[in-house]
C-alpha cells in the first residue's frame, strides 16, 4: 500500500521556477501584492509564467490582485483563458488593466466556458473598456460575480 504526502493548504512558493516546478499541484494561486513585479522584472517573464499556470489543469482560482498588471500581461492571460477549462476565479483588482486589457478580456470571456467569477475593481477602465465587457457578457453564460463594478462599468458605458 502506497500513501501520497497530504499538501498543506497553503504553500507559499518563492520563485517563478518554484510555480513552474510545482503548477501540477497547485488549484488555487495567490500572487502577493508585487511579488510578481520584483521576481518577474521583464514583461516577457511576466508572460511566460501566466500562460504556464494557466495551462495547469488543475487550477481553479488565480488572484493576482495588487501586482501592477498592465496590457501586456492582459493580454498573455486573455490568450490562455481562451482555452482554459478550468480556471473559474480569477482576481485582477488594483492592477493596471485600462481598456485595452478590458477588451481583450473580453474577447476571451466569448470563448470561455469556466470562468465565473471576475475581479475588475480598480483597473482605470474607461468607457470603451465598458463597452467591451458589455459585449461580451451577452455571450458569456457562465460568468455571474464581477462585483460591484459591473455597474459602474455598465454606467459609464452609456
Amino acid at each position: 500500500m502506497r500513501f501520497a504526502p497530504e499538501l498543506p493548504a497553503v504553500l507559499a512558493l518563492k520563485t517563478s521556477q518554484s510555480v513552474e516546478r510545482n503548477k501540477h499541484l497547485i488549484r488555487r494561486l495567490e500572487i502577493q501584492n508585487s511579488a510578481y513585479e520584483k521576481d518577474l522584472s521583464s514583461t516577457f517573464a511576466r508572460d511566460k509564467v501566466i500562460g504556464s499556470v494557466l495551462a495547469n489543469s488543475n487550477l481553479t482560482t488565480l488572484i493576482t490582485d495588487r501586482n501592477s498588471i498592465g496590457e501586456s500581461e492582459v493580454q498573455a492571460l486573455s490568450e490562455a483563458l481562451k482555452t482554459n477549462s478550468t480556471l473559474t476565479t480569477l482576481g485582477l483588482k488594483y492592477n493596471s488593466i485600462g481598456d485595452n486589457g478590458a477588451a481583450a478580456l473580453s474577447e476571451a470571456l466569448k470563448t470561455n466556458s469556466t470562468l465565473t467569477t471576475l475581479g475588475l475593481n480598480g483597473n482605470s477602465i474607461g468607457p470603451n473598456g465598458a463597452v467591451a465587457l458589455s459585449v461580451a457578457l451577452k455571450t458569456n453564460s457562465t460568468l455571474t460575480d464581477m462585483g460591484a463594478t459591473l455597474h459602474d462599468l455598465l454606467r459609464m458605458a452609456n
